[in-house]
């Protein structure tokens, strides 16, 4: 299976397309580790999210990453540019998000900071 459609069937469980600023960093960027961080591939971002029940805790957001640590990395779907967040994975709300980047291809850039 393509990316694309790999990125289509992210889509179809998010309900919505994502901005086109989140899909251009996740087709650049799925996959891969920097600094602490571990971006999923384009196949495990729907695993990953129902396994953390994304969509019943943080309704439009979409986990991409995790540190190792515990937490997740997420990004709003529609947002441009998406602003990168880490939560912890106990308590998935988006109350306890910390922003952690404005832009995701610049937060990578600088090693995928979380702290």
């Amino acid at each position: 299976m393509s990316a694309i459609e790999t990125l289509a069937q992210v889509e179809h469980w998010h309900g919505a397309p994502l901005a086109a600023a989140l899909r251009a960093f996740l087709l650049a960027r799925a996959d891969c580790e920097n600094g602490a961080v571990r971006l999923y591939a384009l196949d495990e971002i729907v695993e990953r999210n129902l396994t953390y029940e994304i969509r019943e805790y943080c309704p439009g957001f979409v986990t991409i990453g995790d540190d190792g640590g515990g937490r997740a990395v997420v990004v709003h779907g529609a947002l441009t540019p998406p602003t990168v967040f880490v939560v912890g994975h106990g308590s998935m709300s988006e109350a306890d998000f910390v922003a952690v980047g404005a832009d995701p291809h610049e937060w990578f850039d600088r090693a995928c900071p979380v702290d």
